[in-house]
């Protein structure tokens, strides 16, 4: 409901925050636009209930930053009806980020199973005793 809200509030003004969004893009004003960034995925992730203070923090607000990104270029360009494509834009996207701990998790079980360079040097180094 929160990454809905900061477009639709837009949806007024269309053309400005398609202009606004055009001089952000600009390479000179990439440090405003990331800042603005920052402070939009923050503030949702705060309305949400997120205190996280660990990786957590910077993963949650970089996949919400891609999201929200996403959708709001979905959203300048929609004209369905109550911008239900861009809804459902944005419903895909966040069932694609509930897919990252799932691969995650099964990366990290057959990372486990591969052993690192440092166990192999200490085999070799063993052997050699």
């Amino acid at each position: 409901a929160a990454i809905r809200q900061r477009p639709a509030s837009g949806a007024p003004r269309r053309e400005a925050l398609r202009r606004a969004l055009g001089v952000l893009a600009m390479p000179h004003n990439a440090p405003r636009a990331a800042e603005l960034t920052r402070r939009t995925v923050d503030a949702i992730w705060r309305v949400a209930g997120d205190r996280s203070t660990d990786w957590n923090f910077y993963s949650k607000r970089g996949l919400l930053a891609g999201v929200y990104g996403a959708t709001l270029l979905r959203f300048l360009e929609d004209r369905s009806e109550g911008a239900a494509e861009s809804w459902a834009f944005l419903d895909r996207r966040i069932e694609d980020v509930m897919r990252v701990p799932r691969a995650l998790s099964g990366l990290r079980d057959r990372l486990a199973c591969i052993p690192g360079p440092l166990s192999l040097l200490r085999g070799r180094v063993a052997g050699r005793r």
